[in-house]
């Protein structure tokens, strides 16, 4: 007797076979999406930097900005002390210096994004960078960056609190 063709169990198990290792093959692809992000952040806080500093040396300050944080990703954000009268100036000031356009990977959504604060709003003499609420596993971001009041225990990837990367110089230089 011959057989033509494939019984239904032997269809099935290729099926979930294949369901298996489409569904690994997604994950790893998620993670390396996330790490892909993270860089970018990390980049993009890197030309931030880079960005204030010639300002600086141009300048003879950081930016100084009215009040509160800023926004790089937009003026629109107004919730949690995030105040971007001043968003407009920090993109003129800046731009020279970074490229347009400038702003988190997925996008900023309300109350989150890359952001900016003076020391004071007189003398500009320090300054933090903020990439708050984005970022999407603090393990990709070296231990000094992450802000101790905010990010209290780092459990797969995330934070207890709220997950925040800091940079800053001067009074912030301990975390914004």
């Amino acid at each position: 007797m011959y057989r033509q063709g494939f019984t239904l169990i032997e269809l099935l198990v290729v099926i979930a076979i294949i369901g298996i290792l489409a569904s690994v093959v997604m994950a790893s692809l998620n993670s390396a999406r996330v790490k892909s992000r993270d860089a970018r952040r990390m980049a993009d806080m890197g030309q931030i930097r880079n960005a204030l500093e010639m300002y600086s040396l141009d300048n003879g300050h950081y930016p100084i900005m009215a009040t509160g944080w800023t926004s790089f990703d937009s003026p629109a954000y107004s919730n949690n002390a995030i105040t971007n009268p001043s968003a407009a100036n920090l993109a003129t000031a800046l731009a020279p210096y970074l490229p347009a356009g400038m702003k988190d990977p997925i996008g900023g959504t309300s109350d989150a994004g890359y952001l900016y604060r003076s020391e004071s709003t007189s003398s500009g003499a320090s300054y933090c960078i903020l990439i708050y609420r984005t970022p999407e596993n603090m393990k990709d971001f070296p231990s000094h960056m992450i802000p101790m009041g905010r990010c209290v225990a780092i459990s797969n990837g995330q934070c207890s609190g709220i997950n925040a990367i800091y940079y800053g110089n001067g009074p912030f230089a301990t975390g914004c």
